[in-house]
C-alpha cells in the first residue's frame, strides 16, 4: 500500500512525463522538409497523446482506474490536451489543424484501447478494445502509409516527372494564385476523351504558377526535360521555367530561368536540353544527380485566362 507521499510522487512524475510529451509538439523543431517529413510529423500526434491518455488514466486510484469511466475522463481530457495545444501553437503563428485534433484522439483511443488490453487481457470486451486499437493505429499510421504510396507511385512512372490524372498527382505539386484544378483538357486539344490535365486560372492579381517538390531527382542518363503545355487563351503567354539542385542556395544566377512563350490558342511540347540545364548556373555545373524544385510561373498582371499542364517528362 503507497503512502500519501508516495502517491503524490508518483502522480507529480506521471504529470512530469505528460507534460514531457506535450512539449515535444510545442517546442522541438524537427529538422526537414517533404511529403514523408509532413506525414511523419502529422503522425507523430498519435503516439504521444497515447502516452498522454495512458499517463492521464495512471494519474487516478488504483481502483478507479479500472472503470470504464475513468478511460472515458482519460480520453475526454486527452482531447481537450490536444484542442489546447492547437490553439496554443496558433498563437505562435502555426494555424490550429482539425487533421491534428482528430490524429490526437485516434491516439488517444488506441493507446487506452491497448492499455485495457493489458490490464484485463481476457476481459468480456477484449474484442471491442481490439477493434477501438486497430481503428486509431490505422488512422494514425495512414498519413505515412500514403506517403510511402505516393513515392512509389512516383518512382513507379519516372522518367514521367508529373502528370496528372487524379487528385493523388498533386502530392508532390503546389500551385499558387487562384485554385488550380485536375479537369479534363478541352476538346480542340485533347488527344483522347479521357485526357487530363493541370488547369491553372490567372488573372491580374493572380500569376500562373506551378511547383514540382522533391522531384525524382537523379536525371543523368537522359537528354531533355520536356512540358506538355496548353494556351487556351487568345493571346500569348510568357512563363518562365525554372529549375534548381539541392544545393541552390536562392541565388537566382545559380539556376534555370528560362524563358517561354507559348502562342495562342495552341498546345505544345517544350523541349529543353539537360545539357543547358546543367550548365546554367553562372559559377558552376548543376548536379543532375540532386534536382530539388522544378516550377514553372508566369508574368503578374496578365489579363485573365487559364493555362493547362499536361505532364513534364525525361527524355
Amino acid at each position: 500500500m503507497l503512502t500519501a507521499t508516495q502517491k503524490t510522487l508518483a502522480r507529480a512524475l506521471l504529470a512530469i512525463g505528460m507534460a514531457g510529451s506535450l512539449s515535444l509538439l510545442l517546442f522541438v523543431e524537427v529538422p526537414g522538409h517533404g511529403l514523408w517529413h509532413r506525414a511523419l510529423l502529422d503522425s507523430a500526434h498519435g503516439p504521444i497523446f497515447a502516452a498522454v491518455a495512458v499517463l492521464l488514466l495512471l494519474m487516478r486510484a488504483p481502483e478507479a482506474r479500472t472503470r470504464r469511466s475513468a478511460y472515458v475522463i482519460a480520453f475526454i481530457a486527452a482531447l481537450g490536451l490536444g484542442i489546447l495545444i492547437e490553439f496554443v501553437q496558433s498563437l505562435g503563428g502555426r494555424p490550429g489543424s482539425a487533421f491534428d485534433v482528430l490524429t490526437d484522439a485516434a491516439g488517444a483511443a488506441a493507446g487506452l484501447a491497448l492499455w485495457s488490453l493489458f490490464e484485463r487481457q481476457r476481459g468480456a470486451h477484449a474484442w471491442l478494445a481490439i477493434a477501438v486499437a486497430l481503428a486509431g493505429v490505422t488512422f494514425v499510421a495512414w498519413p505515412p502509409l500514403q506517403a510511402a504510396r505516393a513515392y512509389a507511385s512516383r518512382a513507379a512512372a519516372f522518367p514521367i516527372i508529373v502528370e496528372f490524372r487524379s487528385l493523388a498527382d498533386l502530392r508532390f505539386v503546389t500551385t499558387e494564385g487562384s485554385a488550380a484544378q485536375i479537369v479534363a483538357l478541352p476538346a480542340p486539344w485533347a488527344q483522347a476523351p479521357d485526357e487530363r490535365a493541370l488547369r491553372i486560372p490567372y488573372d491580374e492579381q493572380h500569376v500562373a504558377a506551378m511547383r514540382i517538390l522533391e522531384p525524382q531527382a537523379d536525371w543523368r542518363g537522359y537528354s531533355v526535360v520536356a512540358a506538355d503545355i496548353t494556351n487556351p487563351a487568345e493571346r500569348e503567354i510568357e512563363l518562365t521555367f525554372r529549375i534548381f539542385d539541392a544545393t541552390h542556395e536562392g541565388n537566382p544566377a545559380d539556376r534555370l530561368n528560362l524563358p517561354l512563350v507559348i502562342p495562342p490558342q495552341t498546345r505544345t511540347t517544350v523541349r529543353v536540353a539537360l545539357a543547358a540545364v546543367e550548365s546554367a548556373p553562372e559559377a558552376r555545373r548543376m548536379d543532375m544527380a540532386r534536382i530539388a524544385d522544378v516550377m514553372l510561373f508566369g508574368r503578374e498582371a496578365q489579363p485573365q485566362s487559364e493555362v493547362y499542364v499536361s505532364r513534364i517528362w525525361l527524355e
